[in-house]
Order: structure tokens, then C-alpha cells, then sequence
């Protein structure tokens, strides 16, 4: 979980950062704002602390020379889970998420140590709480098990405190004049006060979902993060196309709520629904990836000689995925049936999946 880089491997993934100076007591990074990216310390020493229920900080580790902070939230540019401070002045080399990435396929080897680290530190903070929101509830409260459900499908942490017999909600619902019927409340790692929100709500609180920039052309866009969803995203992003995935709960689907998985391939010996999931989800970020979730589109507009728009309803709005086409077929007939709607030669294809379960003979062109 936290290896240290030799002063040869430092100088090989220099090329894919800037070295920053930071102060005695200054913040390297800090809960609920973006960080910079992984931060490879060159000289100094680095405290990682994370917020109790009190508000009060409290150690998780600190780094020297040679050692990397980050977890998952760098690679794909979110907000920071937990806090990090100079304990004296520390030059550190910065690594953009987008560098990072790079870094990852460029240098094969050292990238699977960084990215098995990053994924043992985030599943480190999902046992321990550290860094995300707290949900003030009863456990058997229908609103907690959904809030707690959105998080735990997500893979983010967080905490359930019970207004009953934890004293730090107790102080939480008298410092904000909660009403019990307003319950659960949930406290964003910003600061912000959410009174039974919705999934979307949540997400924006936490940093999980922000706005698509309109202005950027996809040249792939999937709705339904599912295994094909997922695997279709993995297999484009990876041949160098810009890729968006929507799901309007959580990456996973069906495969991602299963206990148990033994007859996939690669795993003799099982694994876990969402862990198997998670993996997958974790590779589509690696190679660029943007995961919109949750997020929920309308209708799909389809341009051409003849232009349509699709409504989508709620089932068809988690299950279908669409592609604009810049390179030949051969790629197209190796992706997951997802893959919905193509452009190709001008024209556009609507591929209908139909809703039962089958294979690849069930999809029909229309």
C-alpha cells in the first residue's frame, strides 16, 4: 500500500510531472477540493490526517522521499479524501491526472505498483470512513439503506452515525437545528449540510459527478455502466478514442450486486461481483475514460440526412450506448452489443438490444 520509488525510478517518470515547493505547515492537498494530481515527494516529509466525526484531525500516515500520495480520486481528478501537510518544506513532483494515466501505460511495471497502491489506499478508506460524507440516520431507515447503497455500489466511503446513541450526531442535528423528521441528514466532506438528498444531489456534494463540458465532442458515448457497458468503454479508450460513460444509479449492474461470480473467465476460484466490477471500472479511468454517474440522459439525438430524437425511457435509459465512428469496422463488430447506435459512412444505424436475456444473435438493426 505504500511502496517507495528508487531515486532511477523517480528520474524515469519525471518526464510526466512539474516539481512545486510547498511551505512548512502548507497544504499538498485537502479534503473536498481537487487536488493536483499523485505527488511523488522529493525531499521533505508529507502528514496524511482525515476529519473524525468531531471535526477533529486525526494521522493516517506519513510520507518521505520517494514515497507517492494519492489514491483512486487522482487518477480520475476528483476531490481529495483526505488531507495532506508539509511538516517542513517539501519539494514534491506533481503528476496531473491526465500525466498519470500516460504514466501508467507508458511504464508498465512501475505503473502496476502505483495503480495496486491507489487501489489498496481507497479500499483502506472505505473500512476506515476517512474522507467521505456522513449520514446521519437510523440503520433501519429505508432513505440511510439507500444513501449507504449509492456509496457502497460506487465504491466511495463514508460513515453512518445513529442519532441515538452516537453523541457526534447527537451535537450534529442540535448544531444544525435538525427536525427527527428531516432525517437522514448527511454531512459533505466540504462542509455542506444535505437533508435527505437524492442519489444525483449526493454525488454533486461529494464530487462524484460534475457538469459535461458541452463543448467536447465524444467520439464514444455508452449509457450503462455495466459489464458490456464497461468492456465496450475499456476496448474504445484503449484504441485512443475520447469515451463518456452515463449510468443513472451505478457502475456494476447486475454482475456488481452479485455475491459471487465463479464461472468467469480468469478467476478459478471466484471473486466477488463488485469486486470484479470495480477492477473494470477502475481500468476504463486508466486509460481516460469519463464516467458520468449518476447520470440519466433524456433522449439521444440522432443527426443525418434525416435527423431524429429518441426518448429514452428508464429502463432504455441504463442499457443503451452510442458511437460516432472514426475508424473501420473491423473494431465495431468486437464490441459488447452496448454498443447501440453507430455512424458510419455518414449514415446513421440504430441497433436496438431487445430486452430479454441472450447473446449477440438478439440485437436487431433498424
Amino acid at each position: 500500500m505504500f511502496p517507495v520509488l528508487e531515486p532511477q525510478e523517480i528520474e524515469r517518470v519525471r518526464r510526466f510531472g512539474k516539481v512545486r515547493s510547498y511551505g512548512a505547515g502548507e497544504a499538498l492537498a485537502k479534503v473536498g477540493e481537487k487536488g493536483h494530481g499523485l505527488a511523488i515527494i522529493l525531499t521533505g516529509r508529507v502528514d496524511i490526517t482525515q476529519h473524525d466525526e468531531s471535526g477533529r484531525r486525526e494521522p493516517i500516515v506519513t510520507y518521505g522521499a520517494g514515497a507517492f500520495m494519492g489514491e483512486l480520486a487522482q487518477l480520475a481528478g476528483r476531490p481529495a479524501l483526505v488531507d495532506a501537510y508539509a511538516q517542513a518544506p517539501v519539494e514534491a513532483l506533481i503528476i496531473p491526472p491526465d500525466q498519470l494515466r500516460a504514466l501508467l501505460i507508458a511504464e508498465a511495471e512501475l505503473g502496476e505498483r502505483i495503480m495496486r497502491a491507489l487501489i489498496l489506499r481507497r479500499v483502506g478508506l472505505i473500512e476506515r470512513g476517512a474522507g467521505g460524507p456522513v449520514i446521519v440516520g437510523r440503520a433501519e431507515s429505508g432513505d440511510v439503506l439507500r444513501l449507504q447503497g449509492f456509496l457502497r455500489r460506487n465504491g466511495h466511503p463514508h460513515q453512518r452515525l445513529n442519532p441515538e446513541t452516537d453523541p457526534e450526531a447527537k451535537a450534529l442535528i442540535e448544531r444544525f437545528q435538525v427536525d427527527p423528521g428531516q432525517l437522514p441528514i448527511v454531512l459533505c466532506p466540504g462542509g455542506q449540510l444535505l437533508r435527505n438528498p437524492s442519489e444525483t444531489e449526493l454525488a454533486r456534494c461529494i464530487g462524484l459527478v460534475g457538469p459535461i463540458d458541452p463543448e467536447r465532442l465524444y467520439d464514444v458515448a455508452i449509457v450503462g455502466a455495466g459489464p458490456a457497458g464497461l468492456a465496450a468503454a475499456v476496448y474504445a479508450a484503449s484504441e485512443g478514442l475520447a469515451v463518456l460513460v452515463l449510468d443513472c444509479r451505478a457502475f456494476g449492474g447486475q454482475a456488481g450486486a452479485s455475491a459471487r461470480i465463479e464461472n468467469y473467465l480468469g478467476f478459478p476460484t471466484g471473486i466477488a461481483g463488485m469486486a470484479l466490477m470495480a477492477r473494470a471500472h477502475t481500468q476504463a479511468q486508466k486509460f481516460g475514460v469519463e464516467m458520468a454517474i449518476p447520470d440519466e440522459p433524456a433522449e439521444l439525438a440522432i443527426g443525418g440526412s434525416q435527423s431524429r430524437i429518441w426518448k429514452l425511457s428508464k429502463a432504455r435509459a441504463c442499457t443503451i450506448g452510442l458511437r460516432r465512428s472514426r475508424r473501420n469496422s473491423a473494431l465495431l463488430r468486437s464490441w459488447p452489443s452496448s454498443v447501440a447506435a453507430i455512424l458510419r459512412a455518414r449514415r446513421w444505424f440504430i441497433w436496438r438490444a431487445k430486452p430479454r436475456r441472450c447473446g449477440s444473435s438478439c440485437v436487431d438493426r433498424t
